[in-house]
């Protein structure tokens, strides 16, 4: 009978271990005796809504997408970009709304929100409408009042782990979605 020479060589075994939240993975070294915590990696489980789309991106909650960023500075002046930019920072996780905003809104309370110039605002907004940056959603829910809102394209950037499918269907057909998807 052979006997195996650990030192000869290293194993590394995978296994699926299910553990409560005080317990953790250790590994016993044969020849000594010593347990040390063993090391693992988290493995991201897809989301049970089937309506949420999942990206997996280690960043914890605000993604960005860098070609569509790219892209979209080479559309815009400065002041549009910085505007886009402030966009992306005021929209709310998983759904990517900008609300107060919305088509409502006049040009002084757009331009307070975003520390802009109220005579330029107009010009930006509807540049950041026509490149597919932004876009005018509205609804009626279940009582509550008719509602009209902005999203921001989440093929440029978004809040949370997950968005809805249904918002990313909204943009499916931007340059910054082909772009991301490879199809530009």
């Amino acid at each position: 009978m052979k006997e195996r020479k650990l030192k000869d060589r290293q194993y590394t075994y995978t296994a699926n271990l299910k553990l409560k939240d005080n317990e953790a993975p250790a590994v016993v070294n044969l020849e000594t005796g010593v347990v040390t915590q063993a090391e693992f990696e988290h493995v991201k489980e897809q989301p049970k809504d089937k309506t949420m789309k999942y990206f997996d991106i280690d960043e914890p909650f605000s993604r960005t997408f860098t070609k569509s960023w790219k892209l979209l500075e080479t559309q815009t002046t400065v002041r549009e970009f910085a505007v886009a930019m402030k966009l992306a920072n005021r929209a709310r996780a998983y759904t990517n709304d900008l609300r107060p905003l919305n088509a409502d809104s006049s040009l002084r309370e757009i331009a307070e929100e975003l520390n802009e110039n109220k005579d330029a605002i107009s010009k930006i907004i509807e540049k950041l409408f026509k490149l597919g940056v932004i876009a005018s959603f509205e609804v009626s829910e279940h009582n509550e009042h008719y509602q009209k809102y902005w999203v921001f394209n989440p093929y440029l950037s978004f809040n949370g782990k997950v968005i809805k499918k249904g918002l990313e269907d909204l943009f499916s057909n931007t340059t910054y979605a082909l772009l991301i998807r490879g199809a530009l």
